[in-house]
């Protein structure tokens, strides 16, 4: 077995990951590398020679501008997609050995929340959740029991009969986030999750992704949102025409005047966690996350 330093983590500042070539990173804090990765469509190119290592319980954002390659890259976490060329592997799953058989057993570990929600509108707050552990076979005692817990942890247990087509959509988005998380899984995935809502129904929703990373669950998410970004980025990747072009730990720029005052309106931090968002030893990076994007 050959085993080489992963030069990327080391060159982080991080600690040399060891790599088996067959296997993945050698490193248990890593949860999530691609190494190399072409996505490819005929000749165009969704994403180009991407290289990205996630540890267990970060909180990454990934930026760009639309068509940069962020949702691409997520299809090929959950393996909707596999790469063209390099290899992706998530946990214990490896895209060049993938069998169709075992995706369910990776979705299994991975959460998604889309920007447009993709609840069941026929069904109730309740039903909506559920469904996520009946497709994995959980008992009714054991859905009773863990979709209770995760509704009275996003707010919204007083309305689990209702139909979501009744509810908010910062309700929407709260249940579509706890059907993501009722199976307790190691990732979770946002795409755009806060895109369709006002700035104080998407704080609600940021605080929430805040508290699940806090919890333990790796947690990377999508956003056009420049000013969620300034305010609360610790890690920020940025993808542009399919390539990541800048990946800058624990950002925090230097802001205007002007330009703190509107984000601290528009991202008031509740008291759960804002400390851990904000400690004083953050490094002040220079990353232009704004370059091109539209939204």
């Amino acid at each position: 077995m050959n085993r080489v330093p992963d030069p990327d983590r080391t060159a982080a500042g991080a600690s040399p990951t060891t790599f088996d070539p067959l296997q993945g990173p050698l490193d248990p804090r890593t949860i999530i590398s691609a190494y190399h990765v072409d996505l490819r469509y005929g000749n165009h190119y969704a994403l180009r020679d991407v290289n990205l290592q996630v540890a267990n319980g970060e909180f990454i954002f990934v930026v760009g501008p639309s068509g940069a390659g962020k949702s691409s890259l997520l299809r090929l976490l959950t393996m909707d997609e596999f790469p063209t060329e390099g290899r992706v592997i998530v946990g214990r799953f490896v895209s060049s050995r993938m069998k169709r058989s075992r995706i369910p057993l990776l979705r299994r570990e991975i959460g998604v929340i889309f920007q447009d929600f993709r609840l069941l509108e026929d069904r109730d707050v309740f039903d909506n959740v559920a469904f996520a552990q009946m497709v994995v076979g959980v008992g009714s005692a054991e859905i009773k029991r863990n979709v209770t817990r995760v509704l009275n942890w996003v707010g919204l247990y007083h309305k689990r009969k209702q139909k979501v087509i009744t509810l908010s959509g910062g309700e929407q988005q709260r249940v579509a986030i706890a059907r993501a998380i009722v199976n307790s899984p190691k990732i979770l995935l946002a795409d755009e999750p806060t895109g369709n809502l006002d700035p104080e129904v998407s704080q609600e929703v940021i605080d929430l992704l805040f508290r699940i990373n806090n919890a333990g669950t790796a947690v990377i998410m999508c956003t056009h949102d420049h000013i969620m970004v300034r305010q609360y980025g610790e890690r920020v990747v940025k993808l542009e025409e399919g390539r990541i072009t800048a990946d800058v730990q624990r950002y925090r720029p230097q802001v205007s005047r002007k330009e703190k005052a509107v984000a601290e309106k528009a991202y008031r931090p509740h008291e759960e966690g804002a400390q851990r968002r904000q400690p004083e030893s953050w490094e002040r990076a220079v990353l232009d996350v704004d370059g091109g994007e539209e939204g």
